[in-house]
C-alpha cells in the first residue's frame, strides 16, 4: 500500500485543540448553510436559480417517470437532474430538495478540504482554510442555492482529494471517476481531466509507475463519462458542443450577449455567434488579446468580489510559503488544477459563479500564509480574516435576500386557483409556473402591445404575469405594473405592492391600445406609477416628479411635496423637481421656501422662461414688487402666459415702468386670440 505525496505534514507537532477547532469550524459552517437552506431561502433568485425553475425541476420529474432526453443537456450534464430526482423522491418539494442537495454538498466539500489540508499542510492550515471557506460569500451563497454549482464543486473537490490525499494505489482510478462525475454535472469541469494527467505526470505517487497511474486515471474517467458521451452523441447531442459552437457568446463581456430577449431574432443571433474553431482559424490575434486582457481583470474580480482584498493579500503571501515548504509541494496538484481552471475561464466574461471552483484553491494559499508565522500572529490574522469574510458574506446574503422574488409564491397560488387544466401563462421566468403548476410561455422581446397580443394568442396563453423584474427587462410594457392602466383585454387576478407584480387574465381584446396611450402625459403617468418603486432612487427621479405634477393637478400639494423631496434627495440638480416643489410650497402657503425652490430651478435651467414667470408671481405675492419686476422683465417677449403678461403690465405701471408695461400689454394682446388662459 503506497502513501500519497500529500502525507508529508509539517514537522512541528500541533496542539490537539487546533484539529478540534477545525472540526468545529466545519460543523458550524455546515449547520449554518443547512439552516439557510431550510429556513432562510424561501424562493430562488432570478439569476442562477432560474435554471432550476425553467429546466432542472421539470427534468428531475421526467427522470422520476423514467424519461431521459439527451437533448436537454447541451451545456450542463445530466448528473444534477439525476441527483435531484433521487433526492426528491421522499418529498414533492423539489425546491427544498434542491436546496438540501446543495447544502449537503457544501458540508461534504468543507469536510473534504479540512481533511485534505490537514494531511497536506497540517491542522493549523486546515483550520484557517475551512474557516475561510465556510465564511466565503460566494461559497455560502451557492451552498443553499438550487443550482448545479455546489454539487459540481463537491465532486471536483473529491477528485482533487483522491489525487492528493487519498491512500491506496488505485486512488487515481477514483480520482478519474470523480472528475468524470464533476464533468457530467457541469461540462466545464472537464478541465479536471488534463489537470489530473499533468499532476500525475509531474508528481506521481510513490510505489506505482507513472504510466499505470495515468492509465488508472483515464480509465476511471472513461468508465463513468463514456456511456453518457456515447448515448448523447448517438442521439445527435455531443455533450458540451454548444460551449465551443457558440464560444463568442461566452467571450462577450457585454450584457447584450443574451439572446433570450430577442424574440424572433434569436435564431439569427445564434447563427451570428462564432465557434472557438472559427476564432482560432480566422481571428486568433483577437482571441489572444481578449485572453491577455481578461487575465488581470479576472484576478482583480477574484480579489475584489470572490474572496475579498484582505484574503487575496494573504493568498499572495502564501505563494512563497507554498514554493518553499513541503506542504506546498504536496498541494501542487491542487494549484495546478486551479491554474488550469483559471486559464479555461480567461476567454470567458467574468463571473463570480463561474469562478466558484477557484475559491477553495485560492483560500488554501491564504491558509498556508496564516499557518506559517508564530501561533499568536497567525491566530490574530486568521480571526480578523474570518471576521472580514463573515461580515462581507452577511451583507451579500442580505442583498441577495432583498432581491428574491418572494411575491411570485402568492401569485403562483392565485394562478393555480384561477387556471383551467389547459391554461398557459406568459412570463419572463419560469418561477410562476413552478408555484402554480401552469406551463409557462416565455415572454419574448416584442415592440408593441399589438405584437404582444398576437404572441399571446399564437401561444394560447390565458394569463400574463408581469413583475418588477419584467419591468427591468421588458420596460416597454412597464405600465402593466399599474393596475389603474386599464389595458383592453386584461383583467387583474392578483397583485402585490411591496415587490410589485400583477397577474392578469388575458381576454380576446388583448393587444388593442388603451385610450390614454395617445396622451403623452398620461403615458408618462402610468409608467411613473409602475416604475417609481421598481427603479433605484436615482433612476426614478423623473417618475416621482411626474407623480408630483399629477398630485398638484388633483389638488394634493402635500403629496406632491413629499414626492419631489424624495426625488431631490436622490438628485438635487433636477430643475423640474425644484419647480414643482415651488408650486407645492406655494399652494401650501409657504411663500418664502417656494421662492427659494423657484430660484434654484431657474439657476439650474436659466432658459426656462415659465419657471421665471412663476418665480415672479411668488415674489409679487410676497410683496417683493421690485424683485418680481426684475425677474419678469426678460420674460415679456418669451412667455405665452397671457394672465402673467396682464399681471406684469399692472405691476410695471404700478412701479412707473411704462415701457415694460406697454411691452407686456402689446404681447398679451398679440397672444390672446386663441391662446388658452394658464
Amino acid at each position: 500500500m503506497s502513501r500519497p505525496p500529500a502525507e508529508s505534514a509539517p514537522s512541528a507537532v500541533e496542539p490537539r485543540w487546533v484539529t478540534l477547532a477545525g472540526r468545529a469550524a466545519t460543523a458550524i459552517g455546515c449547520a449554518t448553510v443547512l439552516a439557510m437552506a431550510l429556513w432562510g431561502h424561501p424562493v430562488g433568485d432570478y439569476h442562477a436559480e432560474s435554471d432550476f425553475y425553467g429546466g432542472y425541476a421539470a427534468g428531475a420529474r421526467l427522470i422520476q417517470h423514467g424519461h431521459i432526453e439527451p437533448g436537454r443537456y447541451p451545456v450542463v450534464g445530466p448528473l444534477y437532474e439525476f441527483a435531484l430526482a433521487l433526492f426528491a423522491f421522499p418529498s414533492r418539494d423539489l425546491f427544498l430538495a434542491a436546496k438540501l442537495l446543495s447544502a449537503l454538498a457544501a458540508c461534504a466539500t468543507l469536510a473534504l478540504w479540512f481533511v485534505l489540508l490537514r494531511r497536506a499542510a497540517g491542522a493549523t492550515a486546515a483550520l484557517w482554510g475551512v474557516a475561510l471557506l465556510a465564511a466565503n460569500l460566494v461559497f455560502f451563497r451557492y451552498g443553499y442555492s438550487a443550482s448545479t454549482d455546489m454539487l459540481a464543486l463537491f465532486l471536483s473537490s473529491a477528485a482533487l482529494f483522491a489525487l492528493v490525499a487519498a491512500r491506496g494505489s488505485r486512488a487515481p482510478l477514483f480520482a478519474g471517476a470523480l472528475a468524470a462525475l464533476a464533468a457530467l454535472t457541469r461540462y466545464s469541469a472537464v478541465v479536471l481531466l488534463p489537470a489530473g494527467l499533468v499532476a500525475i505526470a509531474l508528481r506521481p505517487r510513490e510505489g506505482v509507475s507513472r504510466a499505470r497511474q495515468i492509465a488508472w486515471f483515464v480509465a476511471g474517467f472513461v468508465v463513468v463519462a463514456g456511456p453518457w458521451i456515447v448515448l448523447a452523441s448517438a442521439a445527435g447531442h455531443v455533450p458540451g458542443a454548444p460551449l465551443l459552437q457558440f464560444f463568442s457568446f461566452y467571450a462577450n463581456p457585454s450584457s447584450d450577449r443574451s439572446v433570450q430577449d430577442l424574440g424572433a431574432a434569436t435564431p439569427d443571433s445564434l447563427r451570428a455567434y462564432r465557434s472557438l474553431g472559427d476564432l482560432l482559424r480566422h481571428d486568433p490575434a483577437s482571441l489572444l488579446r481578449g485572453v491577455l486582457r481578461n487575465i488581470p481583470e479576472h484576478l482583480a474580480l477574484d480579489a475584489r468580489n470572490l474572496i475579498g482584498w484582505p484574503i487575496a493579500i494573504l493568498a499572495v503571501l502564501g505563494i512563497p510559503v507554498a514554493l518553499l515548504s513541503r506542504a506546498g509541494r504536496a498541494l501542487a496538484p491542487v494549484w495546478l488544477a486551479g491554474a488550469l481552471q483559471f486559464l479555461a475561464l480567461a476567454p470567458v466574461f467574468p463571473s463570480e459563479r463561474y469562478a466558484l471552483p477557484l475559491v477553495p484553491v485560492e483560500l488554501s494559499l491564504a491558509a498556508l500564509a496564516l499557518a506559517w508565522p508564530r501561533a499568536w500572529v497567525g491566530a490574530v490574522a486568521g480571526v480578523l480574516a474570518v471576521g472580514y469574510s463573515v461580515r462581507a458574506s452577511t451583507q451579500y446574503q442580505l442583498a441577495i435576500y432583498s432581491q428574491l422574488p418572494t411575491e411570485v409564491v402568492s401569485a403562483g397560488r392565485a394562478l393555480a386557483h384561477a387556471a383551467e387544466p389547459a391554461s398557459r401563462v406568459l412570463s419572463r421566468k419560469g418561477h410562476i409556473g413552478y408555484y402554480s403548476g401552469v406551463p409557462v410561455v416565455a415572454l419574448s422581446r416584442l415592440a408593441t402591445l399589438a405584437e404582444l397580443g398576437d404572441y399571446a394568442r399564437a401561444n394560447r396563453a390565458d394569463f400574463l404575469y408581469y413583475s418588477w423584474y419584467e419591468a427591468q427587462l421588458r420596460p416597454e410594457f412597464a405600465y402593466l405594473l399599474d393596475t389603474t392602466s386599464a389595458v383592453p383585454g386584461l383583467s387583474v387576478v392578483h397583485a402585490t405592492e411591496r415587490k410589485p407584480s400583477v397577474l392578469y387574465r388575458i381576454g380576446p381584446d388583448f393587444g388593442a391600445g388603451p385610450a390614454w396611450s395617445r396622451d403623452e402625459f398620461e403615458r408618462q403617468l402610468h409608467l411613473a406609477r409602475a416604475l417609481v418603486d421598481v427603479l433605484p432612487a436615482a433612476q426614478g427621479v423623473a417618475h416621482r416628479v411626474t407623480l408630483a405634477v399629477d398630485a398638484l393637478e388633483r389638488d394634493r400639494p402635500d403629496v406632491a411635496l413629499a414626492l419631489v423631496e424624495d426625488a431631490l434627495r436622490a438628485r438635487d440638480d433636477h430643475a423640474l423637481a425644484w419647480e414643482v416643489k415651488g408650486h407645492a410650497l406655494e399652494r401650501l402657503g409657504r411663500l418664502e421656501p417656494a421662492i427659494q425652490a423657484y430660484r434654484r430651478s431657474v439657476a439650474l435651467e436659466p432658459a426656462n422662461t415659465e419657471t421665471q414667470v412663476w418665480l415672479g408671481w411668488a415674489l409679487m405675492k410676497h410683496g417683493e414688487d421690485t424683485e418680481a419686476a426684475r425677474v419678469w422683465t426678460p420674460t415679456i417677449t418669451r412667455t405665452m402666459n397671457v394672465p402673467a403678461l396682464r399681471a406684469m403690465e399692472s405691476l410695471f405701471r404700478k412701479l412707473g415702468n411704462s415701457a415694460e408695461a406697454e411691452a407686456a400689454r402689446a404681447e398679451a394682446s398679440r397672444l390672446e386670440p386663441g391662446v388658452p388662459k394658464h
